[in-house]
């Protein structure tokens, strides 16, 4: 074997390795809140049921930081794995959260908790591993902590 082709045959190797790697790294089970990056959430939003306005997005939120922390502490028991791209119909309407989450740096993030999964909005899909979500306790604080919008 020459030189070139044991360049290209160790580059071609090294791209592969680096691929694998990060492959693995993605699929891996995760925490929740690690997911949602929740040390910087400045602000979340949610809608509680019944809306009186379907024209508004959302119609409560979460600014107390004391509020947020609860809730993360809430997400940070429960483990994620990525298993692809947002392809997901819920049987289940009562079993749904959507949030939107703001961050100290301008990002949003509008994941959606449903049933046994967790969506990210426009990007991927991601099961509940040690699910399901405590659906009630979830519902108790978002009426307790909520703020009108």
């Amino acid at each position: 074997m020459n030189k070139k082709n044991f360049y290209i045959l160790s580059i071609v190797i090294f791209i592969l390795l680096i691929y694998g790697v990060t492959r693995w790294i993605d699929y891996r089970e995760k925490n929740l809140a690690d997911l949602l990056d929740t040390s910087k959430i400045e602000k979340i939003y949610y809608n509680q049921l019944p809306k009186m306005d379907e024209r508004a997005t959302y119609n409560r939120q979460l600014t107390d930081d004391q509020s947020i922390q609860e809730l993360i502490s809430f997400l940070n028991q429960y483990k994620v794995k990525k298993i692809g791209d947002r392809d997901f119909v819920s049987e289940y309407p009562d079993e749904q959260f959507q949030f939107q989450m703001e961050y100290e740096d301008n990002r949003v993030t509008m994941p959606s908790l449903i049933e046994r999964e967790v969506l990210l909005f426009d990007m991927y899909q991601f099961e509940i591993t040690n699910g399901p979500v405590d659906y009630e306790w979830l519902e108790r604080f978002l009426e307790r902590k909520g703020e009108d919008v």
